[in-house]
C-alpha cells in the first residue's frame, strides 16, 4: 500500500473576520501545505500483511517548542514494521519561522525517535515553563519532557507513563485540581503482530480485521503526583473500562459544579461520559 500525505494547512481570513458574518460571501479555504515548507508523508508500514495497525492515521499538535510565541507543528508518524525492509521513520517537527514558513527541524529534537506512533498531546506537566509531549503509539507511549528550545528528552520510563497497550489518543487534564497536569490515555484493542488474525475477504484473501474480532483495552489514567511521576489510577477514579476500544477523547464541565468530566469516544462500542 502506498504512503499517502494526510496532512493539509489551511490558512483563512484574519480570526476577527471569521467570528463576523460576511454578506460577501462564505469564507474559502486554501491549501497552503506545500508553500508554507510542510512536506510530509505518514508512513502506516503496510506491506501487503495487512496489520490492523495499518488502517489508522495519525495525530498532529500544535505547540511552541521554543518558547518564541509562534506555534509550531508536531506531526505523528507510524513506521516500519521490523519484518519490512525499508528505512524506519519517526515524527516529524516544523519549526515556525514567524513568516508564515516552518522549517522542518526533526533531525536532533529528540522526537526523531522511530515508533508506531498514533497521536499525540501537548502541556507543560511539570510547570517548568517548557512544554512537554505525549505520544500515542502501538506501545509503548512516551512522554518526551521539553528543554524550551526545540530539544527534547525522553523521560517516560522514570514518569511511569509508558503504556503499553494500542493506545490512540490521550488528553492532559487535572482531575483532581491539585495543580499538576495529570494524563488520560485511551487504549484500543488487544493486537500484536504475533496475534494478527486472518480475516478472510474475496477469494479467501486476506482482510484488514474490523475491532470486533478483537478484545478492548480499558482506558488508563496516570495522576501527576507532582515530583515528575505518574501513578495509575484508573481503577480507583471509576475509569476501568475493559471493554472500551477508544479513538478520541475530550473533556468538559458538562454541568458546570467545577469538576472535568470526559466524554470517550469507542469504536464500535458505545460511547462513554464519565461524571
Amino acid at each position: 500500500m502506498k504512503p499517502t500525505p494526510i496532512v493539509a494547512i489551511a490558512a483563512a481570513v484574519a480570526a476577527a473576520a471569521l467570528a463576523t458574518v460576511r454578506a460577501a460571501g462564505p469564507v474559502v479555504l486554501t491549501d497552503i501545505t506545500e508553500s508554507v515548507g510542510v512536506r510530509f508523508t505518514h508512513n502506516n508500514g503496510a506491506f501487503g500483511e495487512k496489520y490492523l495497525p495499518e488502517t489508522f492515521g495519525s495525530g498532529a499538535v500544535w505547540l511552541d517548542v521554543d518558547a518564541d510565541g509562534w506555534q509550531d507543528l508536531l506531526l505523528v508518524n507510524g513506521t516500519t514494521w521490523p519484518e519490512q525492509q525499508g528505512p524506519p521513520t519517526s515524527a516529524a517537527l516544523y519549526r515556525n519561522a514567524g513568516d508564515g514558513t516552518f522549517t522542518d527541524i526533526t533531525a536532533g529534537s529528540g522526537l526523531d525517535t522511530p515508533l508506531y506512533g498514533l497521536g499525540g498531546t501537548a502541556a507543560d506537566f511539570d510547570n517548568d515553563g517548557f512544554v512537554d509531549v505525549y505520544v500515542t503509539a502501538l506501545g509503548p507511549n512516551r512522554l518526551f519532557k521539553g528543554q524550551g528550545d526545540g530539544h527534547f528528552v525522553d523521560v517516560t520510563t522514570e514518569a511511569g507513563v509508558g503504556d503499553p497497550g494500542f493506545s490512540t489518543s490521550a488528553l492532559w487534564l487535572d482531575y483532581d485540581e491539585d495543580g499538576h497536569l495529570d494524563l488520560f490515555v485511551g487504549n484500543y484493542v488487544e493486537w500484536s503482530a504475533e496475534t494478527d488474525l486472518f480475516c478472510p475477504f474475496v477469494d479467501d484473501a486476506k482482510s484488514y480485521c474490523t475491532p470486533e474480532s478483537y478484545q478492548g483495552q480499558s482506558p488508563t489514567l496516570y495522576r501527576n503526583v507532582g515530583n515528575g511521576t505518574f501513578q495509575d489510577v484508573t481503577t480507583a477514579a471509576g475509569l476501568r473500562a475493559p471493554s472500551a476500544k477508544t479513538l478520541g477523547v475530550t473533556m468538559l464541565d458538562f454541568d458546570s459544579d467545577g469538576w472535568m468530566d470526559l466524554f470517550v469516544a469507542n469504536d464500535l462500542q458505545p460511547d462513554m461520559l464519565f461524571k
